[in-house]
């Protein structure tokens, strides 16, 4: 999780050095707008490396509406390991794609 903390840090240290410490509702609004970009980004085939940037946006503005809502940057990373684990123990045994598309525990 060494990139991740390093974003994590580097996010900080980003709001730092503008003295700005974030608050929900612009931190929603460029969430969103992130989020727009990304799926703009994805949805016209951009270049790959394009799609990855925006993608990496989104990653650092919902850092930035954890932040504005105190949360520490340690459960950030806590939360991502518990995803991988979480991501890594789901099988065909266990998990199906359901009519949306969704990865999701099998109820057969």
């Amino acid at each position: 999780m060494d990139t991740l903390q390093e974003l994590i840090r580097s996010t900080l240290e980003f709001y730092a050095r503008f003295d700005v410490q974030p608050q929900l509702e612009s931190a929603v609004r460029v969430f969103r707008e992130e989020v727009d970009e990304l799926i703009e980004a994805a949805a016209l085939g951009t270049d790959p490396a394009h799609i990855a940037e925006e993608a990496a946006d989104v990653m650092v503005t919902a850092i930035g509406i954890c932040l504005s809502r105190g949360v520490d940057p340690a459960a950030l990373i806590e939360q991502a390991q518990k995803v991988v684990i979480k991501n890594d123990r789901k099988t065909h045994e266990t998990h199906a794609v359901n009519e949306q598309g969704k990865i999701a525990r099998r109820t057969d």
